[in-house]
């Protein structure tokens, strides 16, 4: 029996090519994807010692960073601007509450713009999917720090890991990973 660690670069490679994909599609940049799993601080530092031209713009932001454990992180970067999306991911019988608080917290913390609940080979709890399904806020969640409003888009999906590919929920603010891709090249295209 597989436990949810071992999901990790599948998944990742999964999320990272269909960004990739969709960016070069669109032939507006050239984009990269770092991936970290475990604690922010220490593995974004490694990220930028390792790709330090193309990660330099993140730096103000690593400094600031507080040291989280996720499970995964992704640094996309045009090498001018980055967006960091986390992803929390479970195995769970039915993702519910506390992993979406889970979530939500992360994203709020470490300021990331970008966050995905994602559930291998099962769905939501009845409870998650009704309120995502009719509380929009919880899924677009804005704060003000430093008088600097950001904005957080979070989603629930679930990986299938017999087939290797997501099953969209439409739960969250983000429907697809060409959603996605769509926003961050929006970003990069500013």
């Amino acid at each position: 029996m597989r436990n949810e660690v071992s999901y990790y670069p599948e998944i990742q490679n999964f999320i990272e090519t269909q960004i990739l994909s969709n960016v070069r599609a669109k032939k507006c940049m050239n984009v990269h994807v770092f991936w970290g799993i475990g604690e922010l601080k220490t593995n974004l530092q490694r990220i930028l010692d390792e790709h330090p031209v193309e990660c330099a713009c993140a730096y103000a932001f690593a400094k600031k960073v507080p040291p989280l454990n996720l499970d995964i992180f992704a640094l996309i970067t045009d090498g001018n601007k980055f967006e960091l999306l986390i992803l929390e991911i479970k195995l769970v019988k039915s993702a519910g509450l506390s992993e979406w608080s889970q979530l939500v917290g992360y994203c709020l913390v470490s300021g990331a713009k970008y966050g995905l609940l994602v559930n291998i080979d099962r769905g939501g709890s009845q409870r998650l999917t009704q309120m995502l399904a009719t509380e929009k806020h919880l899924s677009h969640v804005t704060t003000i720090v430093d008088d600097k409003q950001r904005n957080h888009f979070l989603s629930f999906m679930q990986w299938d890991s017999l087939t290797q590919n997501f099953e969209y929920s439409n739960l969250g603010e983000i429907s697809s990973l060409s959603d996605l891709s769509n926003r961050l090249i929006s970003e990069f295209s500013i």
